[in-house]
């Protein structure tokens, strides 16, 4: 499990690269099933760690964006912030060799892909950590995600964390 320069790069060119008023970082996911904790375990360690009028952090351990209620956090965020730039993080189900690979990408996260839901699409980039093997069955999905070690998901969530906290500190917010 590492996080690369290009993963550093790529992250920080895409928020150099845009006039926001607020960077949020949206960590989703749900601390009952431990394969679905990785957003919610980088939300409280952000929250930990970052203290900055400019960044908000949604989403920890106790209180968490997920299925239920995400479509309600997206409009209070749209209401609250008049240009926000939103980093999405969740965990995700990839192919055996992706897995514990950390991935930031140009794109909205997909909510709920891996089970099958259609819920939305958030975010000017996202963070994926990729937490098990996607057998494209939901049922099989959950169960893969209930599975997942512990101390694998706290590791994978701290490195990440880690390169999120050390990528803040060249930003001129």
């Amino acid at each position: 499990m590492s996080v690369n320069n290009k993963v550093y790069a790529n992250f920080l060119d895409e928020l150099d690269n845009f006039n926001y008023s607020n960077l949020i970082f949206l960590c989703i996911g749900t601390n009952k099933v431990i394969g679905d904790s990785f957003g919610p375990i980088i939300g409280e360690i952000l929250k930990n760690n970052i203290n900055h009028p400019k960044i908000n952090i949604i989403g920890n351990l106790k209180y968490n964006v997920n299925a239920n209620n995400i479509i309600k956090i997206t409009q209070k965020i749209n209401k609250k912030y008049h240009k926000p730039y939103i980093v999405s993080i969740d965990s995700a189900l990839g192919d055996k060799l992706l897995v514990g690979k950390i991935y930031v990408l140009k794109n909205k996260l997909d909510v709920g892909r891996a089970l099958k839901k259609d819920l939305c699409k958030i975010g000017d980039i996202s963070i994926k950590g990729i937490v098990g093997i996607n057998k494209k069955d939901s049922k099989e999905n959950f169960e893969i995600l209930q599975n997942v070690n512990k101390d694998f998901i706290f590791d994978l969530s701290q490195k990440t964390s880690k390169f999120i906290i050390e990528s803040i500190k060249f930003l001129n917010l």
